[in-house]
């Protein structure tokens, strides 16, 4: 399979989204074991060095894993998010059985803009807490979120949050506040230098956005988020 010297991206990127291509086309199945180092090497035309590159990298976002003596297998496919569901990220983890992951980027106090500021009701301008945060499974990026909470509603709020928090849990517990709907919209873009980082992807390539309000027991909007997760990793489902 012959890969291009002239391609924006180096080859062992490209190596990486020819294996991916393969396990989306079912070439390499869920569990199943991919060619060994030198089959990939004769494969592609290259050194072991740059599949070596390019296996650790889909080793590390969680597309393949290791098992020692047997082999790289396909690691088990998509993780599937609900469109509908409230849940946050770590009622969803804990519900798969694994133990919550998080990662604080951006914690700060600003200007809240126009379309947030549309979104939750409040005048455009007033104080907001902004947190960015990466969310984990299974040891690789899941999402990266930048949600806004109004100051004057939460007052003290980001005293109160770091890598091992839940949100949900901290304004039910501190606040009052029960989460009961969201409106989400689901957009696709393309990663920029900040986005790609912090998934773990290529920039310009192709997530998920999703621009989802939460609403309280009174049906007051709580709080806005911009979710991002690589349309490799995650598929979005809506249950009827």
């Amino acid at each position: 399979m012959m890969l291009s010297k002239d391609n924006i991206y180096p080859l062992y990127i490209q190596i990486e989204r020819k294996i991916i291509d393969e396990i989306h086309k079912g070439t390499y199945m869920d569990g199943s074991r991919i060619p060994s180092e030198s089959e990939l090497c004769e494969e592609y035309g290259v050194s072991r060095v740059t599949i070596r590159r390019s296996l650790q990298d889909l080793v590390d976002n969680g597309y393949l894993v290791r098992k020692q003596g047997k082999g790289t297998f396909v690691n088990g496919g998509k993780i599937k998010r609900s469109l509908i569901t409230a849940d946050g990220y770590t009622e969803y983890i804990e519900s798969i059985g694994e133990k919550p992951e998080r990662k604080i980027v951006l914690k700060k106090v600003a200007p809240c803009p126009s379309l947030i500021a549309k979104r939750l009701s409040i005048p455009e301008g007033s104080d907001i807490l902004r947190l960015g945060r990466i969310m984990y499974v299974n040891g690789a990026p899941l999402g990266y979120e930048v949600s806004s909470y109004p100051v004057k509603s939460f007052e003290n709020l980001e005293s109160g949050i770091d890598d091992r928090t839940s949100i949900h849990e901290l304004l039910s517990k501190k606040y009052g506040i029960v989460l009961k709907r969201n409106y989400k919209i689901l957009n696709v873009l393309l990663a920029d230098e900040t986005i790609a980082g912090h998934l773990g992807c290529n920039i310009s390539d192709p997530v998920y956005q999703v621009d989802k309000t939460e609403f309280n027991q009174y049906d007051e909007p709580v709080y806005h988020s911009w979710l991002y997760y690589d349309v490799n990793r995650v598929s979005f489902i809506i249950e009827g």
